[in-house]
């Protein structure tokens, strides 16, 4: 049935997504003007009942989304666009988004979930920044000002006492689950610690009160930290045990546990890059996927590098700076204080009470300066925590068959980076490196695909013999090999896919290892971060990190636990982990050719041999992904090419993004197109190509917010996110009104290219 053929011919036309069709036709501005102003206590407090109110009005039935706009639209509103406005969030966007879900009837309990969750999450970012202010300010300000702003924390925290009043949650003795345990009573701790602060700020002793206040804003800082990681087990809990009994109630579980974790997400991302990713997966995968162990042990594992990097702080300070001594050694403490309990499941708790007493033990040589004293428990802490770390369940890549031919290459690859960036640069040296398994790797893949890299390669060395734009000639050996990289990627994984039932696992997981070991090789350009046009679109500048370093290695980590075809489903997941490798790998590399537009754009007039480098670093970025835009762009793209190509002056910012995102969403239209073909007759395909729709469209998202709006973005997020649902479950009408979404936003955003 050709379900999505009415939706195909929006992409033809421009639609606004302004009014009609039962879309909230006026988005609340008023207070935009005062985002980046810091509300008052006055305005905090009238936001908290605001809040509360909206607590009450989405639980009614039928739900007044009027109601609950007008309450948004004031008080709660402004303080969410300072947030979003300070740290570079959508928080505004995602509940002006979700009240639009509840009036459209589309999943209106999750809808409510994300509307509570991420007003929870602008107050608990509110009273963060506001303790910051008072703390950085205790020099230069009068008490009754500092305490001011200090009641601005106390007044937010109103909002979210009740979350910090819940019990403990805790891996049962199984780790298949999660059940309660004691509570901390982390509002009574929080509370007494804003009494505690107020105190310090009437600065009756400077000294010992600006340490004391440092240590009171931690406590409230990751106590509350630790009240949202509670949060999301408590999540995980009600995910495992509805998803076998009532699948709504265990999806709702499920938006609750990913928004509450986005409040935490810094805390682990620091430390565990990779189960951070882990963890956002299992939020928005299939609910059946999640596993209460693995999210807790990645969880541990990211507070266990908090632990370790204050313990670092701590040596560095004690017997210089005892305030950040003590202030550090406390820090230690709170964090350790999330994993305890599931430290003590794992060892025991004999282990438990070494672990506190050498915590405390911390804290109080670091009042007294006692260095030797803070030594030995540093020392009994850090070996308490690595064989705790060594028993959790932890998302890690291991190569388990002989590699040797791959790595070798890439040894003489990052060999060549360094001599590269020599002056003068040892042309010779570049040669003898490049010999060996690293020329036959490339030969290999020229033969493959028709290419001549190893051509490339050895005339861009001679340029460097003869001394003639050795730049430019070190960049095209650089891309170039890089390009060969990606292609051993691409050839082995597409290999393990296609002969999953003809070869045997160890076989497979040779040719996962190999793509593997080809990935480390250019592990260093994924994980950059993005680039993006400037508000004027003239230039490019950085965007957030998508992190799809760590996006790919998960990908990795799941498909190679496929190939041990222990499930009839593991073929499938194969062909999902090797989408999850490539288009973020492609995407990876079109980053690069917009960060090449960037000092393209910066350089041409004041420094025309950087530019003309970066010109050519763009020319043989895009040669590497030139396929995926060519396909359903060609002209488009061999404009983007002249450009990497002729004058300096010709490069236009917005025109390469534009027609980047043309390509884009070609690829977006032929995977719509799949999904329609294979919906009632394959769902394996048709799963397969909502997840490349999905990975396609972030290609462009960043760009997409910036010429119509953030809102817009998180529509679409939502859009995909339930086009995948539908798709993967054989919801018809959820994939129908997926689909429209997507297709109309598309059309929107296509609308503004030039």
């Amino acid at each position: 049935m050709k379900f999505f053929s009415r939706f195909l011919i929006v992409l033809s036309s421009t639609l606004v997504l302004y009014g009609g069709n039962g879309m909230i036709d006026a988005i609340p501005t008023a207070h935009a003007a005062t985002a980046t102003a810091s509300a008052n206590a006055e305005t905090i407090e009238t936001a908290v009942t605001a809040f509360q109110t909206i607590g009450t009005l989405r639980r009614e039935s039928p739900i007044n989304t009027d109601a609950i706009l007008n309450e948004y639209a004031g008080a709660l509103q402004t303080l969410a666009q300072e947030i979003d406005t300070k740290h570079g969030l959508s928080l505004d966007s995602d509940i002006l988004a979700a009240i639009e879900d509840i009036k459209n009837n589309n999943e209106p309990v999750l809808a409510g979930q994300v509307i509570d969750k991420a007003a929870q999450h602008i107050f608990f970012q509110i009273i963060i920044d506001r303790m910051t202010a008072a703390k950085n300010d205790f020099d230069t300000q009068a008490s009754d000002a500092l305490i001011s702003t200090w009641g601005e924390a106390k007044a937010a925290f109103e909002a979210i006492k009740g979350t910090a009043a819940r019990e403990n949650k805790v891996l049962t003795a199984d780790k298949q689950s999660v059940e309660s345990g004691d509570n901390p009573q982390l509002d009574v701790q929080i509370a007494e610690a804003f009494a505690r602060g107020e105190t310090a700020l009437n600065k009756e002793n400077p000294a010992e009160d600006k340490i004391n206040l440092s240590i009171e804003r931690q406590i409230i800082r990751l106590s509350l930290a630790r009240a949202y990681y509670i949060g999301v087990l408590r999540e995980v809990e009600g995910i495992i045990s509805n998803r076998g009994r009532d699948l709504l109630e265990a999806r709702e579980k499920q938006k609750e546990g990913e928004i509450f974790y986005r409040i935490i997400e810094s805390f682990i991302k620091q430390d565990n890059p990779t189960g951070n990713a882990l963890i956002k997966a299992q939020f928005t995968g299939n609910v059946s996927n999640v596993v209460a162990d693995k999210i807790v042990s990645e969880l541990s594992k990211g507070f266990i590098g908090r632990v370790n990097a204050e313990l670092k702080a701590n040596e560095s300070s004690i017997g210089t700076d005892r305030g950040r001594a003590m202030e550090v050694a406390e820090e230690a403490l709170l964090y350790a204080n999330v994993f305890l309990d599931d430290l003590a499941l794992r060892m025991d708790g004999g282990v438990r009470s070494n672990l506190e007493n050498a915590l405390t033990s911390l804290k109080q040589a670091s009042d007294s300066n006692d260095e030797a004293g803070a030594a030995t428990a540093r020392q009994t802490i850090a070996d308490i925590l690595a064989s705790y770390a060594q028993l959790l369940d932890t998302a890690q890549y291991q190569v388990t068959t002989d590699t040797s031919f791959i790595d070798n290459a890439v040894a003489a690859y990052q060999a060549i980076g360094t001599l590269r960036r020599q002056n003068p640069i040892d042309a010779e040296a570049i040669a003898t490196a490049y010999a060996g398994d690293l020329q036959q790797l490339t030969q290999i893949a020229d033969s493959v695909y028709g290419l001549s890299m190893h051509n490339d390669i050895l005339t861009a060395i001679e340029y460097l013999r003869n001394n003639d734009q050795t730049a430019l000639a070190g960049q095209a050996i650089d891309k170039t090999l890089q390009r060969v990289f990606a292609l051993v990627i691409y050839n082995r994984t597409t290999l393990a896919l296609e002969a999953f039932e003809n070869l045997s696992s160890d076989e497979l997981k040779l040719e996962w290892d190999r793509a593997y070991a080809a990935y480390l090789a250019i592990i260093g350009t994924v994980g950059r971060e993005n680039k993006v046009l400037t508000a004027d679109k003239q230039a490019i500048e950085s965007g957030s990190n998508p992190d799809l370093d760590d996006h790919v290695t998960l990908a990795f980590i799941d498909g190679k636990a496929s190939l041990d075809k222990s499930s009839g489903d593991d073929k499938n997941k194969v062909a999902l982990a090797r989408e999850n490798i490539l288009i973020p790998i492609v995407r990876a590399f079109l980053i690069g050719v917009l960060r090449e537009v960037e000092g393209i754009v910066s350089n041409r007039d004041r420094d025309i041999d950087e530019a003309r480098e970066k010109q050519i670093e763009g020319e043989f970025f895009y040669k590497i992904v030139e396929g995926f835009i060519a396909q359903t762009n060609p002209a488009g793209s061999d404009r983007i090419m002249a450009q990497m190509k002729g004058s300096l002056a010709s490069v236009v910012a917005n025109e390469v993004v534009s027609e980047i995102s043309k390509g884009i969403i070609g690829q977006v239209r032929i995977n719509m197109a799949q999904i329609e073909s294979t919906f009632s007759t394959d769902r394996n395909q048709a799963v397969l190509a909502a997840e490349r729709l999905a990975l396609y469209t972030h290609v462009f998202l960043p760009d997409l917010a910036l010429r119509i709006g953030s809102i817009e973005r998180v529509r679409m997020e939502n859009a995909l996110q339930d086009l995948k649902e539908a798709t993967g479950q054989g919801e018809m009408e959820k994939a129908i009104n997926a689909a429209q979404a997507i297709l109309s936003i598309i059309a929107n955003y296509e609308s503004t290219l030039i």
